[in-house]
């Protein structure tokens, strides 16, 4: 299992929903899409879960999801 600390980036393995910041709208996030860590959920060195930061470039927002670390290779 990956373990990654807060403003690591990495490639979604799938893709996941996730909530524009600010706003009410989901948006999928297809697999490959950059992401950076804000949040490691649970132990730093056995994290359960990841909440991550994508810049939505056709709209020029951020929208916010949370990966299971048992996603990532």
């Amino acid at each position: 299992m990956t373990v990654l600390r807060e403003n690591d980036t990495f490639s979604l393995p799938r893709s996941i929903e996730a909530t524009v910041i600010g706003e009410r709208e989901v948006v999928v996030l297809p697999q490959g899409t950059t992401v950076a860590v804000v949040l490691v959920f649970g132990d730093s060195r056995a994290p359960v879960a990841y909440e991550v930061e994508a810049f939505l470039q056709e709209s020029g927002r951020y929208a916010l999801a949370t990966v299971d670390a048992s996603d990532l290779p």
